[in-house]
């Protein structure tokens, strides 16, 4: 048949097929499908999916995508991206589910800012952060190997970390190399400040002693508690053990 006289029947079987019931279109279909040979019923396998299926985050309004996603939980949020192009765009551009969502997590939300696809990587960032402690991979760890004895007192400062142990010593370490900077004989140390100079140490002796790193000599000793507190205020050394007492050393 030629090309002219195909569109012309297929108007008029057109016209007379929108005339036909229900009952009658079901009819004709079955009959054109047991007529049908294997292109034909592959053709129809392939097409029939898009005709019966509609992609609604497509065809509705942006407003009413976005209403419908405030319904969903993240992780289905999450879920609906991988569908397609179309879906990931749509979904990571809804700021208020992906507000909503940092604020679960026990975000503050400034809410001056409207990029969806911030607060998006800002709520990836966050179940991230939270596996990692789960899975006790947040940090990365480093043992400082130097006491014979249990470690009681730490203080870190400016990269630099001070630990006293019972091994009757106090060592300071470099963070970031884990090298030993000093190392000096000490009492008991169950607290522990330094400086640039000295160190400063509450001990299980009722005392509190002041030390210079460079000679390790002890500088000062005060004496007066039953248990091991300090502060340093400047140059002083207010100490309060177990606070029975406190007592002010310069």
């Amino acid at each position: 048949m030629e090309r002219k006289d195909f569109e012309t029947w297929l108007d008029n079987i057109s016209v007379t097929f929108l005339s036909l019931t229900d009952l009658q279109k079901n009819e004709t279909l079955d009959h054109l499908i047991s007529l049908s040979g294997a292109v034909q019923l592959r053709h129809l396998s392939n097409n029939l999916e898009t005709l019966l299926k509609r992609d609604f985050l497509k065809l509705l309004p942006l407003e009413l995508s976005f209403y419908l996603l405030k319904w969903l939980d993240p992780q289905t949020l999450l879920t609906c991206c991988l569908v397609s192009k179309q879906w990931n765009k749509v979904i990571s551009a809804c700021t208020e589910v992906w507000q909503t969502a940092c604020k679960n997590l026990g975000w503050q939300i400034d809410d001056s800012v409207q990029d969806a696809l911030h607060w998006k990587k800002v709520y990836l960032k966050a179940i991230l952060r939270m596996k990692q402690l789960e899975d006790h991979e947040a940090f990365e760890t480093s043992s400082l190997i130097g006491h014979s004895a249990r470690v009681y007192a730490l203080y870190y400062r400016d990269g630099l970390l001070c630990t006293g142990s019972d091994d009757l010593s106090a060592k300071l370490w470099d963070v970031s190399t884990g090298q030993c900077v000093y190392g000096i004989q000490t009492h008991t140390c169950a607290a522990v400040k330094f400086d640039e100079q000295k160190l400063v140490t509450g001990s299980f002796d009722n005392t509190v002693a002041c030390w210079e790193w460079s000679s390790g000599a002890r500088t000062q000793h005060f004496r007066g508690h039953t248990g091991a507190e300090l502060k340093t205020l400047g140059q002083k050394v207010v100490h309060g053990l177990y606070l029975h007492r406190i007592v002010l050393g310069c």
